[in-house]
């Protein structure tokens, strides 16, 4: 009976031991499992605020605390700044500097394995907005519905294009350059873009866009008109726009390549309203360009065309960049003298004659001489072009004529008129010049009008006074030929006084003998530069 009580004994003692060790690990697995830990909820570590007097929420882990103590930079928060309910902590702080700080919760605890429970973390105080530069679109219209928009902003920061129904998000980069492109309906679009910071600080830049992706309808009304042109160089064309107000629209137009001078619809003439002429035509400045409208009807000069074939584009463009043309062609022959139009390929008469005639004498054109300016013609006009440093095309251009046409100098010191063409002194005569009290005047001029055989009328002028017109004849003052200048009442022309030419004998015109100014008449054209120099 002892031995078996002996046993007993021992089997209730390390059954009891047992039960002791595994209430103690049970324990202690409690302990560990709800030790408590802060967890700071706002900012986070490392977050930041807009406010300089944050309140700091925190997560404890545990209403058990004691001996709680709360410092921020290093200095504490009293007690009365500090609210809880349960496990939450509120903290009010001071008011905060610009920049980092960093908080500190302390506090004790009666579990075994967090007796003292410490959390330490930063956070940025920055209340001010961040930077925004909107640097596209530029103005305040889009002309397709995809828009980008770009600037620079606060590094890091979010920035958003925000608009009715919809948001493009993008993140600024280390230098702040930010772009979006974002989907925007057609017509007024209320936009703005707005710059956040990691705080949550705001800038907004208003940008209100007018999206339109619709071109100007144009309709021509008249080119079947001006297809062939034998009687002006300086056609207008009609036209509709039949969608926009022209008014608020700008009018152009492509001859051959070359640019016309656009004219905003807001520079038109309005003429009056003429229910018989539906197309009321413009005020041509000759030369240029020149717009009317007439309610949605526009009139339009295309100015002075080339000789020849020319293809022609008629374009509207409005405020947002759409644009609608027309194309059409239209063929000149107004003229048969070189050197007063511009030429192109299809351009028949004397006028090309003479120009191929040219070109064969300098080597450039080969094989008869048709009067049609064609692909040899331009092949040749081409290399003239190359060899005097001008832009090669083919065609007689302004730039063209004027090399081959050429220029009149007029030296008045040693009585001498020089003829340049392509670049080089052509002829050189000898001329009469102004009395000391008729000087004849120098500067810039051009010549404006020839005339054969001319009849002499008599200038507004004391020393004409009582004297009558002079027809041509052996008397005439001005010989057989007139070349007028810009110049007031002053010209080139013949004189049957051989004897004064080389003098200043004249009253400010430029006298020559008769065979050399029938001579130089031969090679001038209407709008030929003169220089008249001292």
């Amino acid at each position: 009976m002892r031995s078996l009580g002996s046993r007993t004994g021992r089997v209730v003692v390390i059954t009891a031991a047992v039960l002791a060790v595994g209430a103690a690990g049970a324990f202690a697995a409690t302990q560990l499992m709800d030790r408590p830990e802060v967890a700071p909820a706002s900012p986070p570590p490392g977050g930041a605020v807009s406010s300089a007097t944050p309140k700091l929420v925190v997560d404890t882990g545990t209403s058990r605390m004691k001996d709680l103590r709360v410092t921020v930079d290093g200095r504490p928060v009293p007690a009365s700044a500090v609210r809880g309910a349960g496990t939450r902590l509120v903290i009010s702080t001071p008011t905060l500097r610009e920049g980092r700080h960093v908080a500190v919760v302390r506090f004790k605890t009666d579990n075994v394995f967090a007796r003292t429970v410490t959390r330490t973390w930063g956070f940025l105080v920055d209340t001010k907005a961040p930077s925004l530069t909107v640097v596209t679109p530029e103005g305040a219209m889009a002309n397709r519905r995809n828009v980008r928009f770009s600037g620079k902003a606060e590094p890091r920061s979010t920035v958003r294009v925000e608009w009715p129904g919809g948001a493009a998000v993008t993140k600024a980069g280390g230098t702040g350059a930010w772009a979006a492109t974002a989907r925007l309906p057609e017509g007024r679009v209320a936009t703005r873009v707005l710059a956040l910071d990691r705080a949550g600080n705001a800038t907004a830049d208003p940008r209100p866009l007018l999206v339109d992706t619709q071109a100007p309808r144009v309709e021509m009304a008249n080119t079947s008109q001006v297809r062939s042109l034998t009687s002006t160089d300086e056609p207008l064309v009609y036209g509709r726009v039949t969608n926009e107000d022209p008014t608020r629209l700008t009018f152009g137009a492509v001859v051959n390549g070359a640019h016309v001078t656009p004219i905003r619809g807001a520079s038109a003439t309005t003429p009056n309203d003429d229910p018989a002429d539906p197309y009321t035509e413009a005020a041509v400045t000759s030369g240029g360009t020149s717009l009317a409208l007439h309610g949605k009807k526009f009139a339009m000069s295309l100015g002075a065309l080339p000789q020849g074939r020319n293809k022609v584009t008629v374009w509207v463009r409005d405020e947002a960049g759409n644009v609608g043309k027309q194309t059409f062609t239209t063929f000149v022959d107004t003229s048969s003298e070189f050197g007063a139009n511009q030429m192109v390929l299809g351009a028949k008469g004397d006028d090309v004659k003479a120009l191929q005639e040219r070109l064969k004498g300098m080597g450039l054109f080969k094989g008869a001489v048709t009067g049609t300016y064609d692909a040899r013609t331009a092949k040749a006009v081409s290399r003239y072009q190359k060899r005097n440093r001008l832009k090669v095309n083919g065609q007689i251009n302004t730039q063209t004529l004027r090399a081959m046409v050429g220029r009149i100098v007029v030296d008045l010191s040693d009585y001498r008129l020089t003829l340049y063409r392509d670049g080089k002194a052509f002829k050189t005569y000898s001329v009469a010049i102004g009395q000391a009290a008729y000087p004849t005047p120098t500067g810039e001029y051009s010549i404006v009008n020839k005339q054969v055989d001319p009849t002499w009328i008599p200038p507004d002028s004391p020393w004409a006074a009582g004297l009558g017109p002079i027809p041509p004849g052996p008397g005439n003052p001005l010989g057989t030929r007139w070349i007028g200048t810009s110049a007031p009442a002053v010209g080139i022309h013949g004189t049957y006084a051989d004897y004064s030419v080389g003098t200043a004998a004249s009253h400010g015109c430029m006298r020559m003998h008769i065979s050399e100014v029938e001579e130089l008449y031969e090679y001038v054209n209407v709008g030929m530069p003169i220089t008249i120099q001292a």
